[in-house]
C-alpha cells in the first residue's frame, strides 16, 4: 500500500527523534500501559453496585452517562492531544481516572453519577493520543516500515494492557472479601502511578507557527476522512465493534453471578478470558500480515458475530468456548488491525483527532446500546438480547459496506 506524502507543515514534531532514544520511550510507554490498566475493580464494578440496589437499567442508564461523556469530549480531547500535548493529554486521563475510582466509595446516586461523567471525559483524553504517541514511536524506530513495527508495537500495547487486566480482575475479587474498599484504593493508586513514566516520553505536539484554530483544526480532520471511503468505512465499522463486544463483555459479569458463581469466580473467568485474549493478541502481527484488510475484517467480523450466537446458548460449556475463544480470538485480532489499519491512513498533524472519532462513534453506539441491553435483560432473557446485538452488529456492518462502496462509485473509485 502507498501512503501520500503529506507537507512539511502537516507533521507533527516530536523532539529529539532518533534511533537511540526510542527503546527508552516505548519502555516507558509499555510501564505507564501496564499500570493505567491494573483494573482491579474491573469484574467487580457492576456486582458492586448490583449489591447496592442498582438494576441492570440503572447500571446501563450510568454506563450510559459514561458514553455521553465520552461522546461530547473525544472531539475536543483530540483537538487538545493534536495542538497542546499527547502526553499531556494522557496524564490528565490518569489523574480523571483517580478520582473518578475514589468516588465509588460512596455509592450515592450523584457521587456515582458523576463518576460516571468524568471517567467518560478521562478515557476521552486517552482516546486517539495513546495510539498517535505509538504511532511515533514507531516511526522513529523504523521509519520506512513504520507500520508493520506500528502493528507489533500496538499487539504488544495490548498485550501488557491484557497483563494488567489479567492481575487486576484475578485478584480484585478476592481482595474485595478482605477489605471491600481495597480494589478501588488500588486502581486509583495504579492511575496515579502511571504519570510517572510519561515524564521519560518527549512531548508530540503542532508546532506553534503551525497551529490554527481547533475548528480548523477538526475541519482538516474531518476532510481527511471524508475523501477516504476506506477510511470512513474502517472508523464506522470499528466503531459499532468494538462497541457491541464491550455491551457484552460488560454485562456477561452479571450474567456469570446470576448464574450463582461467586465474586472471586467470576473474577476468575474474566482473568482467564484476558489470558486468552493474550494468546490471540499475540498472533496478531502475524494474521495481519498474512491476510489482506478486507478478509481478515470479514473473517474476524464473522468469529465475533459466531462467538455471541454461543455465549447464548443453554449449555454452559457452549457458552464458556464462546467467550474464551471465539470472543477472544475476535476482539483480539480486530482491535489492533483496525488500530493499524486506521492510522496508516490518517493525516500526521490531524492523527489523534481522526482516531478520537473512530472512540466518538463507539461511544455514540454505546449510548443507544447499552440502556436498552440494560433494559432487555430486566424483561426478557440474556441470551435473547445477545442474539439482537450480534444481529445488530451484522446489519450495521453491512449498510456500512453498502455506504462505502456507493461513495466509491459515486466518486469513480476503485
Amino acid at each position: 500500500m502507498t501512503m501520500n506524502k503529506l507537507p512539511a507543515s502537516e507533521i507533527v514534531l516530536v523532539p529529539d527523534v532518533s534511533r537511540v532514544n526510542w527503546q527508552r520511550w516505548l519502555w516507558a510507554f509499555d510501564v505507564h500501559n501496564l499500570s493505567t490498566n491494573m483494573l482491579f475493580t474491573g469484574a467487580i464494578w457492576m456486582i458492586y453496585l448490583a449489591d447496592r440496589g442498582y438494576s441492570p437499567l440503572a447500571l446501563g442508564l450510568f454506563e450510559t452517562l459514561f458514553h455521553l461523556a465520552k461522546f461530547l469530549t473525544e472531539v475536543p480531547t483530540g483537538i487538545f492531544a493534536d495542538m497542546l500535548g499527547r502526553r499531556k493529554s494522557l496524564m490528565l486521563y490518569c489523574l480523571l481516572t483517580a478520582v473518578e475510582t475514589l468516588l465509588f466509595l460512596v455509592p450515592a446516586v450523584p457521587l456515582i453519577a458523576l463518576s460516571f461523567i468524568i471517567s467518560g471525559t478521562a478515557y476521552a483524553f486517552r482516546g486517539g493520543a495513546a495510539e498517535a504517541l505509538l504511532w511515533n514511536i514507531a516511526g522513529s524506530a523504523e521509519p520506512d516500515n513504520q507500520t508493520q513495527r506500528y502493528s507489533r508495537m500496538v499487539s504488544r500495547m495490548y498485550l501488557l494492557a491484557m497483563l494488567g487486566e489479567f492481575i487486576g480482575t484475578t485478584t480484585g475479587g478476592y481482595l474485595s472479601t478482605l477489605l471491600l474498599v481495597l480494589p478501588f484504593l488500588l486502581r486509583s493508586l495504579c492511575a496515579l502511578l502511571g504519570i510517572i513514566p510519561l515524564l521519560f516520553i518527549p512531548e508530540q505536539k503542532i508546532a506553534a507557527s503551525e497551529r490554527t484554530s481547533a475548528l480548523l483544526h477538526l475541519g482538516k480532520g474531518l476532510r481527511a476522512v471524508w475523501r477516504s471511503p476506506t477510511l470512513l468505512g474502517l472508523l464506522l465499522i470499528g466503531g459499532l465493534c468494538e462497541s457491541c463486544w464491550q455491551t457484552i463483555a460488560f454485562f456477561y459479569q452479571l450474567y456469570l453471578h446470576n448464574q450463582g458463581l461467586s465474586l472471586a469466580e467470576v473474577g476468575l473467568i474474566v482473568g482467564i478470558g484476558s489470558l486468552s485474549s493474550f494468546a490471540f493478541t499475540a498472533l496478531a502481527p502475524h494474521v495481519m500480515n498474512r491476510l489482506r484488510t478486507g478478509w481478515l475484517i470479514a473473517v474476524f467480523l464473522a468469529w465475533e458475530i459466531l462467538a455471541f450466537w454461543l455465549m447464548s446458548l443453554p449449555q454452559t460449556w457452549l457458552d464458556l468456548i464462546g467467550y474464551l475463544l471465539f470472543f477472544q480470538a475476535a476482539i483480539s485480532i480486530l482491535l489492533p488491525a483496525f488500530s493499524t489499519y486506521i492510522n496508516e491512513r490518517s493525516p500526521e498533524a490531524q492523527r489523534a483527532t481522526v482516531l478520537s472519532l473512530q472512540t466518538g462513534m463507539f461511544s455514540a453506539a454505546m449510548i443507544v446500546l447499552f440502556p436498552l441491553f440494560g433494559l432487555g435483560v430486566s424483561s426478557i432473557p440474556y441470551s435473547t438480547v445477545i442474539r439482537w446485538t450480534a444481529l445488530v452488529l451484522l446489519v450495521g456492518t453491512l449498510v456500512v459496506l453498502c455506504f462505502v462502496v456507493l461513495l466509491r462509485q459515486v466518486r469513480g473509485e476503485h
